[in-house]
């Protein structure tokens, strides 16, 4: 989308119509509002010449323009108060349909699109960005047109009062639109300085926190250079854009003040030459010192809704992420669960392909392991086959129908999935395992439980199935989580399961527990496994090894591969070696 698109249209689009509208009206009461506050600043003068000299002033008594001040205020008011109420509930619908939308946008999105950045972004607009946003929406737009229709009424009464008075103030306006302008492409390059090193700054507090083990083992438990760097960049950068700001902040400040200057030259000169009365310039000074108070909160609602373009920058980042194209109608579920690449092809980035012509087929209650060197695309096969991402040439297919025409519903109601990077929810143990099938019996758990070694878990926790898992299942280590997983593949009974390194987090001790999960898996399910555990890839049908550059090396059986002495041979050699060593 693009970023000079009309602010208000960008706000409205995440907007129902009825608080679209409703943020119509308030604007139009803040218009009407500002109209009324020209009115009577401009009724101020010729009030206050008649309170000075007693005199009538354009054929009315000081009483007179008193009751019209006062008339013009109590419309200023009532609008201004409506103005403010309506902006207020229009901006409160704003953030919640927002929220919704955000939400929605959220469920239709790639799971390839999740990625630490795209998470922390979400988490800015939910905890801040939606906040602030909203407002704009609730007095920032509304104050701006207020204070620009009383600027605008009063410029055009000083005509009538002074022409000389009313000349300085169209002069300025030109003016201090061209300082306005300068001072919001000031608070743009201070955005556009101090926005990337502190996202960096964040995502390198968050990993110091969380990675305390490994860096104290390391000894960098209060000495993590990475943090330093990010700290000491966002540092400077917020220096640099600290000046940006200051220079844009005296840019707007030096316009408001050229205009009070002049219009306090203007009424002490005319006072000096003897073309008006000291009363006359007395009150010139006095309202210029209220007009320069509205240039001020022009200049406040201008930059304030600068800031909130900003803001509306990620949240359509978000909204305008491609999401994965769904059929408008499903295809049949598969009648079986074999699983099939077809000359499969795919790169994350345009012309830097990780996967290159992958042909495999594993029938029902099959298993396929996938092997090779680290970054050969062994993950991205299967979060292919989950659809994560689209294949950038040939398919991917389930029971011999192309993911891309399956529901996203009908796609997951058949898949499981157990990844290295576990996430559990700060929820109880019983829970965490309960979300694959919620409306499973007690025996039901405690079979998958015992399956998993999660058993052995349970006994262990004080409070058993209900121990609290904390915030990502930081109550439970990294093995302990990978085998909650699988607990929950097992529990959902999905045809296809699909572990990645599902073995790799887990003690000898426990290996044998997964090794007869999975033999159960395989009863009912088709079962791809990126492994590196010795029994793991020895019991898969078939086997097929990746090289460096995304194609199949090899494939076949363990016993086939063994004797073809080559790639996986090697492969295999080398974990041998690896399971055998041990510390003297």
């Amino acid at each position: 989308m693009s970023r000079n698109r009309n602010l208000l249209s960008r706000f409205r689009r995440y907007m129902i119509p009825e608080d679209a509208a409703m943020h119509k009206r308030g604007m139009a009461a803040c218009i009407l509002a500002g109209v009324f506050t020209g009115l009577a600043l401009c009724t101020m003068m010729p009030a206050a010449m008649s309170l000075l000299t007693a005199e009538h002033q354009w054929g009315l008594s000081f009483n007179a323009w008193v009751l019209i001040l006062a008339v013009l205020a109590a419309f200023s008011c009532v609008l201004d108060y409506w103005g403010t109420k309506l902006g207020y509930t229009a901006g409160l619908g704003y953030m919640r349909m927002l929220q919704r939308h955000i939400g929605n946008k959220v469920a239709s999105l790639p799971l390839g699109w999740f990625t630490a950045s795209s998470a922390g972004l979400l988490s800015r607009i939910v905890t801040q960005e939606m906040m602030t946003s909203g407002q704009a929406v609730a007095y920032f737009v509304g104050g701006f047109l207020r204070n620009l229709c009383a600027c605008v009424i009063f410029g055009l009464g000083t005509w009538v009062w002074n022409w000389r008075l009313g000349l300085i103030v169209t002069i300025a306006i030109p003016i201090l639109f061209v300082l306005f302008k300068l001072g919001q492409k000031c608070i743009e390059k201070q955005y556009a300085n101090e926005s990337p090193a502190e996202e960096e700054l964040a995502s390198r507090i968050v990993e110091f926190a969380q990675c305390q083990g490994a860096l104290r083992a390391c000894h960098a438990g209060s000495t993590y250079e990475e943090l330093s760097s990010s700290f000491a960049r966002a540092r400077r950068k917020s220096v640099r854009g600290l000046w940006w700001g200051v220079l844009g902040n005296m840019l707007a400040g030096m316009g408001q003040q050229l205009l009070v200057f002049s219009m306090i030259l203007l009424g002490s000169s005319l006072c000096v030459t003897g073309i008006a009365a000291p009363f006359e310039a007395i009150i010139i000074i006095g309202v210029s010192l209220r007009f320069s108070t509205m240039i001020a909160d022009i200049s406040a609602s201008l930059f304030g809704l600068e800031e909130r373009r900003q803001t509306l920058d990620g949240i359509d980042a978000v909204m305008d992420a491609p999401e994965m194209p769904v059929p408008q109608m499903s295809k049949d579920l598969p009648h079986d669960a074999s699983v099939s690449a077809d000359h499969v092809a795919f790169s994350y980035v345009p012309d830097k392909p990780v996967l290159h012509d992958v042909n495999f087929t594993v029938p029902s209650s099959g298993m396929l392991a996938i092997v090779g060197p680290s970054g050969c695309g062994k993950t991205t096969v299967i979060k292919l086959a989950a659809r994560f991402y689209d294949t950038t040439a040939g398919a991917m297919r389930i029971g011999g129908v192309d993911v891309r025409d399956l529901s996203t519903e009908d796609l997951f109601k058949n898949v499981s999935f157990v990844f290295q990077d576990v996430y559990l929810f700060n929820d109880t143990l019983r829970n965490n395992v309960l979300l694959a099938r919620p409306d499973a019996s007690d025996s039901d758990i405690e079979r998958v439980a015992d399956l998993a070694g999660v058993t052995e878990i349970v006994k262990r926790l004080p409070d058993g199935w209900d121990t609290v898992c904390g915030e990502s299942g930081r109550a439970l280590s990294g093995g302990e989580r990978q085998r909650v997983s699988i607990a929950r593949a097992l529990l959902k009974q999905a045809p296809i399961v699909l572990l990645d390194e599902a073995t790799s987090a887990l003690d000898a001790e426990n290996e044998a527990n997964i090794v007869k999960s999975i033999e159960e898996l395989r009863k009912s399910s088709t079962v791809i496994a990126v492994a590196h555990k010795l029994e793991t890839i020895k019991m898969a049908d078939k086997i097929i090894v990746l090289n460096a550059s995304g194609s199949i090396e090899e494939e076949g059986t363990h016993d086939e591969l063994l004797a073809l002495n080559g790639a996986y041979a090697d492969f295999w050699g080398k974990r041998v070696l690896s399971a055998q060593w041990k510390l003297a």
